[in-house]
């Protein structure tokens, strides 16, 4: 299962927007694509659906750009996921049954469904307010999964 990189672009947007938009001053997003190393295109494209589910606010202008709707404690990573990627689901078939033959007599979907709570209750219980006040712990190195354990 992979997170999309519409979802973690958005996270890293709001995130950012949430660091530096602090007392109501506006995040232009040019700063936000410098500071994140992303496509300011890209990021424009994910301010709309971020702006329509009411996570985001647009200012026009010389000086415009971008502010939370909401505090960071009151918008959750649920919400941005479903912003831009729509209802988590680890199969298709949780949320429209009718598209598999099986889903009546599956015996797996009880696992999955349980597998995708999961998912959603983790986003559901972290807001964006846990993501900009996690500061990554000096000398602790960040290890991938893709690293392979060395064996003795």
């Amino acid at each position: 299962m992979k997170v999309s990189a519409k979802v973690e672009y958005a996270l890293r947007l709001m995130a950012d927007i949430a660091r530096y938009g602090h007392d109501g001053q506006v995040v232009p997003l040019k700063d936000v694509a410098r500071r994140q190393q992303l496509s300011k295109l890209y990021l424009a494209q994910l301010t709309i659906p971020l702006k329509h589910a009411e996570l985001l606010k647009s200012v026009w202008g010389n000086k415009g750009g971008f502010l939370l709707a909401r505090a960071p404690a009151k918008i959750n990573l649920l919400d941005i996921v479903e912003a831009v990627d729509g209802p988590v689901s680890v199969l298709d078939c949780l949320h429209d049954p009718g598209i598999c033959k099986r889903s009546k007599g599956c015996e797996c979907i009880g696992v999955w469904r349980d597998v995708n709570s999961g998912i959603v209750n983790a986003l559901a219980a972290r807001t964006l307010e846990d993501v900009v006040s996690r500061r990554p712990k000096r000398g602790i190195r960040d290890v991938s999964l893709s690293t392979k354990p060395t064996l003795h």
